[in-house]
């Protein structure tokens, strides 16, 4: 009797393990869901809901005298002055962004009232809706309930998705619909029937209208399919074009749209082109990998670019010395070990700044980077052709052409952590098949550590997020709480930004108090007539032209009072000048 409890108990120790972590998860995604910084992406978005176009509002700004907060937050408000007809107005002037979980977030705030908390909670229930979408798509794969139940573990506490699950912004929506793609495409090419495909064609639609970024995700997936059918499968694909052209027909539209707005496009997506990096490109690469696990730990001084790098050392230098271990005696060998490690000891000591955390973070680092190559290539020895070949495809679907992209145009949009979800995606889902298959091995102690560390990292993680945004989450706008803890401080302060940066006037208004006052000028607007009304006049992000010029005025003095840090030579930093009379 002892034995069979004994057992029954070990038997739902992972079922309960499971459950609390799905649960910790969701708590994650709802605590201090209004207290995260609103950034200017999520501003745009609550501008376009609200039925104005970002230059419309600029335009108003402009026209105004001194601005209340209350004034900057009527934009971000719904009222019956702006319809429907207004925000699918508003959203055919941003093309690049489709325009489903706008108009669905327009619905919800119509619903349930307008606020930021209620803003952002509509992306928490698309990042629930992640966890059957993912188990799905994995029963898909392997049929093997381990596998999927490990891969929601994992999913439920990843500080990415977490965070991405706070924000105003598709990214949440957009995963799901990635799942569901994939999820749909296999169910439909198992069965093979014309409702399956509908069902596939109609997960293609909704993914299209999340993002433009889809039609990657279903082009790697025609590749894919056409990588493995036999003749005698021709069916499948002949059923895969017409269900396909189906959802293009559908999806016509929003393509119309683009097409006359191209040059708009153009223009709003001009911050991917120029400003090309490779090293920022191999740390984002790096760092989206890590990012599904866990935030490391990083100090102020902490480069995560040069750690990145050095990361890279380390793991080199690992693998080639367990590799070539029985033949150092070959002095050539041994000289080029010596000098590659040597490089690695230069870089931390000369480049990079030291102290435990930043060690502590490496060591996870290494850890992570290695379980995910070994997880690939377990994956790939494992398992068949066509489910290797189709984690594969998905790793690459956006990540190769935004790459490609980038060194075409010298831009940087591979910089973006969120582009890369179907290469985290990809990665989460092997690690979820090697850390489950070995679960099951004759030695299951180590792996079962494993999962133990991945819980305890990502617990740790959205723990330390609780009340902060992840350094990779909020642009220039993560510097907000630092800069509003200044300006607060005065009795009566103005803050004065350029035209080009309103949105971070909006959304920095949400961390000041309601007293301070806001002014959206032209580039050769006169200054010096509010230097006596308020006790402190301070300048948000100026521009390189606006500071030469107030330099030249004897009659004013300017003061960095506010330096972001800066991780890369792609970022725009938000920094706060103070504006001071001199007095004779």
């Amino acid at each position: 009797m002892s034995h069979k409890i004994h057992q029954l108990v070990f038997k739902e120790i992972p079922v309960f393990s499971l459950i609390t972590v799905v649960l910790l998860g969701i708590f994650f995604r709802w605590a201090n869901l209004s207290g995260k910084v609103f950034w200017v992406d999520e501003v745009a978005t609550a501008v376009r809901v609200s039925g104005y176009t970002i230059t419309e509002v600029t335009s108003n700004l402009l026209q105004q005298d001194l601005i209340e907060r209350d004034t900057l937050l009527f934009y971000q408000t719904l009222t019956s002055e702006r319809t429907l007809g207004d925000s699918l107005n508003a959203l055919t002037k941003s093309p690049e962004h489709a325009p489903l979980y706008f108009l669905l977030t327009r619905f919800w705030l119509q619903w349930w009232g307008n606020s930021l908390a209620i803003m952002r909670s509509l992306s928490v229930c698309f990042s629930l809706l992640i966890l059957p979408c993912l188990y799905w798509l994995c029963q898909e794969l392997f049929q093997r309930s381990q596998i999927s139940w490990l891969s929601v573990g994992m999913m439920s506490i990843s500080p990415f998705y977490v965070a991405y699950a706070q924000e105003a912004r598709p990214y949440s929506l957009w995963t799901v619909t990635i799942l569901l793609m994939g999820a749909s495409f296999f169910r439909a090419i198992r069965l093979n029937s014309k409702l399956a495909w509908f069902l596939h064609s109609f997960c293609l639609v909704i993914g299209f209208y999340t993002s433009l970024f889809s039609i990657y995700v279903a082009l790697f997936q025609s590749l894919y399919l056409l990588s493995k059918i036999t003749k005698q499968q021709l069916t499948i694909i002949k059923n895969y074009l017409i269900f396909s052209v189906v959802a293009l027909l559908a999806f016509a539209p929003w393509i119309w749209v683009i097409i006359n707005q191209l040059d708009l496009l153009q223009d709003n997506t001009s911050w991917m082109r120029g400003n090309f990096n490779l090293a920022d490109i191999i740390a984002v690469y790096i760092g989206t990998n890590l990012l599904i696990f866990g935030d490391l730990p990083l100090s102020e001084n902490s480069n995560p670019i040069q750690i990145a790098i050095a990361l890279v050392v380390i793991v080199i230098s690992l693998l080639a010395g367990i590799k070539f271990y029985p033949r150092w005696q070959n002095k050539l060998l041994k000289f080029n070990l010596l000098l590659l490690i040597s490089s690695f000891v230069f870089l931390l000591t000369k480049y990079i700044y030291l102290d435990w955390t930043t060690i502590i973070g490496a060591l996870v680092a290494i850890g992570i980077l290695s379980l995910s190559a070994y997880s690939l290539y377990y994956l790939i020895i494992k398992t068949n052709r066509d489910r290797w070949l189709y984690i594969i495809c998905l790793m690459l679907s956006l990540p190769l052409p935004l790459l490609v992209a980038d060194i075409i145009n010298q831009g940087q949009s591979s910089t973006a952590p969120r582009y890369l979800i179907p290469l985290q995606l990809g990665i989460l889902i092997a690690v979820a098949y090697t850390v489950a298959s070995k679960l099951d091995s004759q030695q299951p102690k180590f792996w079962r550590l494993i999962v133990i560390a991945f819980i305890l990292l990502g617990i740790f993680s959205n723990v330390r997020n609780l009340n902060v945004s992840p350094f990779y989450q909020k642009g220039r706008n993560i510097n907000n709480p630092a800069i509003a803890k200044i300006i607060n401080q005065s009795n009566s302060a103005l803050v004065i930004v350029e035209s080009s940066e309103a949105m971070d006037a909006i959304s920095l208004a949400y961390s000041l108090r309601s007293e301070v006052k806001y002014k959206v000028i032209a580039s050769k607007e006169n200054l010096t007539l509010y230097l006596n009304k308020f006790e402190h006049v301070f300048l948000l992000k100026p521009s390189t032209q606006l500071k030469q010029r107030l330099n030249q005025e004897p009659q004013i003095k300017l003061q960095q009072v506010y330096k972001s840090q800066v991780f890369s030579a792609n970022e725009f930093p938000l920094d706060l000048w103070r504006i001071d009379e001199v007095r004779n």
